[in-house]
């Protein structure tokens, strides 16, 4: 179902990338970005002492705002998720930096806000030389203190966290996981990001917190400030900033429309996700927190098909311990028994950058150091990770996914180191499934053109297409200049998945898919004709795929995606797909 306005009337309109679904009205909290909008006029000599007493007050306030955020994010998702919080407070205990904005507040005669704002862009143009180990974190840290310091200097003690309201719609030009980390889901209706696309950080975040979200808007954050009010739909990618009345009760009855299929697709959640024909797909989700497995079982999910276990490793300054990561595992296990749960091991560099892992700056971050890589060349950091996994898996049905797998020596390289963790847990007498099923994720094109041979290694493959797409098509997926081109549905990346399921299944290997790909409606019903064994996506669209899937005949899905295979573009490809959609299932949007 398509709903279309007659006329829509705002200040601004903004057309991006939708990324998650829903629609969202309300006020918009904008996150500032890098640029902080700061005075630069020198001050008089008799200011001095004022400005350095206004900039000792401001550290002493954001010290406590940080404790605050510290204590209830260890509260709501884990420890290991607020040291980021920890990180934080130690960047402004740092004497160094203390000293140097004093100093400029009196040689220099800027005022504080200016004085602390330009020795962090100092610090940070010089974080490859600087000896001082806390400004070698992540930009984005560097950002998050500025941001909160020169706010409080300049009159603004509100915490962000405690100055959202309900309803907040959050506006960034881009969202880091420091950023979102202490979120408090129940205060957000949406997000809204000038950069990045479905597979960004953010994006991820909307669908995880089940809140509608739009990508790529690319200008919004010059045009709105806090407290505009706006409506978001992230059904087609459209941001409305001060709507006319007419436009808000459109929208309004838009999103009444869209409860009530919402609500339909609810009733379906127990039922199994089986074809009209008697196939079944096995229909699981994705999660990054131990917290998502109850929307798992909330959403009618039959497993996890992807746990991301990245979070324990980023946003803190070391690295998990075993027992730590065993007992974050064994809570989403026993949670989800006896459904199966593939926890993918670490999957960082790219666009993830953890301050307990050293990875240098790199020309192509996503081409270079990162996920199994880095396991392979830091075992210590590897095999406390591969055991506290082994370990779960005696609590239930664990299955172990690694990441980037390109050649059959990296595999046999990660199988090594496989059973050298089984053989030191059994030398320490701790409990674990000893046949543990192994998976490797198909990312690279290179491991997909031999999938026959890793399928002969493992005992099930899981399609990760949000790299794969990215790889095949050379486009950046975070670059919203380029973003356009990221399109799972192009005709090179079907014929591409259709060898791969193919490949797999001649060997007799179960294929999965957890990419983004898995979750978009318009790529179900090739899926299932090409016979995918198991889609996982994020908890809130499970129901909607699963009603796809009930209502379509195994042997005319093979036909559509035959069909879809001869297109040349991913114009006819969208087309084709679109207007067989609309006619089938008239309540769903496409």
């Amino acid at each position: 179902m398509k709903i279309k306005a007659n006329k829509i009337n705002a200040e601004y309109s903004f057309y991006g990338i939708p990324v998650s679904p829903g629609i969202a009205i309300g006020k918009a909290f904008v996150l500032e970005g890098v640029h902080v909008k700061i005075s630069r006029k020198n001050i008089q000599q008799d200011e001095v002492e004022a400005e350095i007493e206004k900039f000792h007050d401001a550290i002493a306030t954001v010290k406590k705002q940080l404790a605050t955020d510290l204590v209830s994010t260890k509260r709501r998702i884990g420890k290991s998720n607020a040291q980021i919080f920890e990180t934080h407070q130690l960047i402004l205990d740092d004497p160094m930096l203390l000293e140097d904005t004093v100093r400029s507040i009196r040689l220099d005669l800027r005022s504080a806000a200016f004085a602390f704002y330009s020795i962090l862009e100092r610090y940070q143009s010089q974080l490859a030389l600087t000896d001082q180990e806390y400004f070698r974190e992540r930009a984005v840290d560097l950002r998050d203190i500025r941001r909160r310091v020169v706010r409080c200097i300049q009159g603004d003690k509100t915490d962000f966290l405690r100055s959202l309201k309900g309803s907040a719609i959050i506006v960034a030009h881009d969202l880091a996981p420091s950023d979102t980390i202490a979120l408090d889901r129940h205060k957000i209706s949406g997000f809204a990001t000038d950069v990045g696309g479905r597979t960004s950080h953010s994006a991820i975040l909307a669908r995880s917190f089940r809140v509608p979200a739009c990508s790529g808007l690319r200008y919004l954050t010059k045009y709105i400030k806090s407290d505009d009010r706006i409506i978001l739909d992230g059904n087609d990618g459209t941001v409305l900033i001060n709507p006319d009345n007419a436009t808000l009760e459109f929208y309004h009855k838009k999103r009444e429309q869209l409860d009530k299929i919402n609500l339909e697709l609810t009733k379906i959640k127990n039922l199994p996700a089986r074809t009209l024909d008697g196939k079944d797909i096995e229909l699981a989700a994705n999660i990054e927190f131990t917290d998502e497995a109850e929307n798992v079982m909330a959403y009618g999910g039959r497993g996890i098909g992807l746990f991301r276990s990245d979070y324990l490793y980023i946003a803190r300054n070391d690295l998990p311990s075993e027992e730590e990561q065993f007992i974050e595992y064994k809570k989403v296990v026993e949670k989800l028994n006896p459904h199966p749960v593939i926890i993918r091991t670490l999957d960082v560099g790219g666009d993830k950058d953890p301050q307990n892992i050293h990875i240098e700056s790199e020309s192509n971050p996503f081409l270079g150091y990162r996920a199994i890589r880095i396991s392979l060349q830091e075992p210590e950091i590897f095999l406390p990770q591969l055991k506290a996994i082994l370990r779960a898996s005696a609590f239930g049905h664990v299955k172990l996914l690694f990441p980037m797998i390109s050649s059959m020596s990296e595999l046999f390289d990660t199988k090594k180191l496989l059973e050298q963790a089984k053989d030191e847990l059994r030398e320490e007498k701790k409990a674990f499934n000893s046949k543990i099923d192994i998976g490797a994720m198909i990312e690279v094109p290179a491991a997909a053109l031999i999938t026959d041979k890793i399928s002969e290694e493992v005992d099930f493959i899981s399609i990760g297409t949000n790299d794969l797409v990215q790889y095949m098509l050379a486009v950046d997926r975070g670059n919203e200049r380029v973003a356009y081109l990221y399109n799972d549905l192009h005709p090179a990346v079907l014929r591409m998945i259709k060898n791969i399921i193919s490949a797999a299944h001649q060997k007799g290997t179960w294929v999965g898919m957890c990419g983004e790909m898995a979750g978009n409606p318009l790529a179900t019903l090739i899926l299932i004709g090409l016979s995918i064994d198991e889609l996982s996506v994020s908890p809130m669209l499970l129901p909607e795929i699963k009603k796809i899937i009930r209502a379509t005949d195994f042997k005319e899905a093979a036909k559509i995606a035959e069909k879809a295979l001869t297109f040349s573009t991913v114009a006819e490809v969208e087309k084709f797909i679109q207007r067989y959609m609309q006619r089938k299932f008239k309540d769903l949007i496409f």
